[in-house]
């Protein structure tokens, strides 16, 4: 049976990048927020946050997650494809996503520059398309000043984020350039700097990312070690 929680310790979490996902939402956020949801089923846990959908652990009963997912109707779904492969979604379609991890240190040393968040919108507004400047900036900014996030800019032009720290793992988000200055390196000069970072404060950088983005990763220095089961709703 799945069941609405208000504590964070009544939680399955087992360790992966999900579970992760879930915790740094409960970190942000606590369970005092409606857009921020969070669920108990057996061996599972799930989050509703803002229009995406999180699932970590065992599915129990598919019927019944996969009931749960449709009438809340989040714009995507992750989870990991033991759990995913077993869900019914009929307005989903699933990507293929792939989960990369850098483990060399970079020789660069150069310290990555703190976004703006104003310029940074700029960016992932060129690379993105769509996206609601109000939702985005309110939720980056709460989670940076909670501690769970910290963005990032090169020369103006290229962005990520670091967008939780969890289990030693630290997984970088929100990768983008603008489109007139792509294909000069920036983007690749800033993983450098924040992989150098994170390696240095003993968390491995991780991202994921579909898969006509695996060369880029790799030229980068990333290396896939996993898929996850992504779902996008395609009737939003």
């Amino acid at each position: 049976m799945i069941r609405l929680i208000s504590r964070p310790s009544e939680l399955f979490l087992d360790g992966s990048y999900f579970s992760g996902r879930i915790n740094a939402a409960c970190d942000a956020y606590g369970t005092g927020y409606d857009f921020c949801r969070l669920y108990r089923f057996g061996k599972g846990s799930g989050l509703i946050y803002n229009s995406s959908c999180v699932l970590c652990g065992d599915c129990d009963d598919s019927e019944e997650i996969s009931d749960f997912i449709m009438i809340n109707s989040p714009e995507t779904v992750e989870c990991p494809p033991s759990f995913g492969e077993r869900l019914y979604l009929p307005s989903f379609e699933g990507r293929r996503r792939i989960l990369f991890e850098r483990r060399i240190l970079p020789d660069d040393d150069d310290i990555p520059e703190a976004a703006s968040l104003m310029d940074m919108y700029d960016i992932v507004r060129d690379a993105f398309g769509n996206m609601e400047f109000d939702l985005w900036y309110a939720d980056m900014s709460h989670r940076i000043r909670h501690g769970v996030s910290r963005a990032f800019m090169y020369h103006g032009v290229s962005c990520a984020c670091v967008d939780f720290v969890y289990e030693g793992a630290a997984y970088i988000s929100q990768v983008a350039t603008l489109s007139d200055e792509r294909g000069k390196g920036y983007a690749g000069k800033l993983l450098d700097m924040i992989s150098r970072m994170l390696l240095n404060e003993g968390n491995i950088p991780r991202l994921w990312a579909f898969e006509e983005l695996e060369g880029f990763y790799r030229k980068a220095g990333f290396v896939p070690i996993a898929e996850d089961c992504f779902y996008i709703n395609i009737n939003k």
